[in-house]
């Protein structure tokens, strides 16, 4: 019998297989280029006009508040690689401080130095997840500002699944700067929207699934004299719920060889029954003044199990966490100002703008800047430590 493992990998293969497939059946409406595959669609270019035109207006309004997010995520992003460069220098740092992040045809996760595979699957979903949307808001901005797509489609990158809006370069190039920095900024902006969307609704939707754990409390030792013995309760008792709910971490604090009701029923009395449920009884108990420090007392001691959480809400945390972590990390490094990405685009917007003479000069210098700082983060550990 195949293990798990060896069924996802095939998974794999079959996917890879009937990809190929379908592009050789549709090879007429591909375009193959180096490392590049490109489909255009224009179903895809209505999708992103149907809307665009539902309402101008307020992808305009969207589109300026991507402006400021992306120019304070450029700030942050270069003020960190500079910082982490410091660490670097100083020895505090020796790993690679940057990770790039690939697919494991394999179901498990495999990280080192500089690099992290992902399961495919997961890889595969989450990228797509992130590039579309990227590319797609790039798009609505564009139309909502007027500016015609000469080409919309799908593309993958050797193994990257994507897509891609191409705005008309002449138009875009006459539009205000306002204008053109919306459409630059709007790809970082809705992954930067979209990971701030999905963390909400997986704090509030996946995380309180995943914060009530299946727990018990096992007793361990009873007080012959103690009001645990007198209620019946041998040792060995699993209890599974207290006054009709489950236990959770941080519901006892056992001190000195007593148990000490803390937190929810913190403000229970000397003599205020408490009701220990197991798989086949409930237990009664009325704690007793502790004769040296006056707190109610059982006269138990117990240990608690393990926490166990159900399989479904951690695959689903795991899932939409990296994808708000990673959808934040491409969306902050496409806009640093480092051309040809976004923000680099958008830093020579606006020099062009402002230092005309020397926004060719000016646009080159910080590139190379970034890209010596990326690059320092990955391979700058591993030199630091040689010398």
């Amino acid at each position: 019998m195949l293990a798990f493992e060896d069924v996802y990998t095939i998974s794999v293969v079959l996917f890879f297989g009937l990809l190929a497939l379908l592009i050789w059946r549709d090879r007429k409406h591909i375009e193959f280029h180096t490392l590049v595959i490109m489909r255009r669609t224009k179903r895809f270019r209505d999708t992103i006009d149907r809307l665009a035109m539902a309402s101008p207006r307020f992808w305009k309004a969207f589109g300026t508040l991507g402006v400021i997010a992306a120019l304070v995520a450029m700030v942050y992003g270069t003020q960190m690689l500079l910082s982490t460069a410091n660490l670097i220098l100083s020895g505090m740092v020796e790993k690679p401080a940057m990770q790039v992040i690939l697919p494991s045809p394999g179901a498990t996760t495999v990280a080192g130095p500089g690099y992290v595979l992902l399961p495919f699957w997961i890889w595969f979903f989450i990228i797509a997840m992130i590039l579309i949307p990227h590319e797609m808001m790039h798009g609505v901005i564009a139309r909502a500002e007027k500016i015609r797509l000469k080409s919309v489609g799908l593309l993958l990158l050797i193994i990257f699944p994507g897509a891609f809006v191409e705005p008309d370069e002449r138009q875009l190039k006459r539009a205000k700067l306002m204008t053109r920095l919306r459409v630059f900024a709007a790809g970082s902006f809705a992954n930067f929207f979209l990971a701030g969307l999905m963390l909400v609704i997986t704090a509030y939707a996946f995380w309180p699934l995943a914060a009530v754990p299946s727990i018990t409390l096992n007793i361990t030792t009873v007080n012959a004299s103690s009001p645990m013995a007198i209620a019946g309760v041998p040792v060995g008792t699993v209890v599974t719920g207290i006054n009709g709910h489950p236990i959770t971490p941080g519901y006892w604090e056992f001190v000195g060889g007593g148990t000490y009701l803390n937190d929810e029923l913190g403000s229970l009395e000397v003599g205020q029954p408490v009701t220990f449920t197991t798989a086949e009884n409930a237990y009664i108990i009325a704690p007793v003044a502790n004769p040296t420090t006056g707190k109610p007392w059982m006269g138990f001691t117990g240990s608690f199990s393990d926490v166990v959480l159900s399989e479904t809400p951690n695959l689903l945390i795991s899932f939409f966490t990296l994808f708000w972590i990673l959808s934040s990390a491409v969306g902050l490094v496409n806009i640093l100002p480092l051309k040809p990405l976004d923000g680099g685009l958008m830093f020579e917007a606006v020099a062009k703008k402002y230092y005309p003479k020397r926004s060719a000069l000016l646009t080159k210098a910080m590139a190379v800047l970034l890209l010596a700082l990326i690059v320092f983060a990955f391979v700058g550990p591993g030199i630091i430590s040689a010398l």
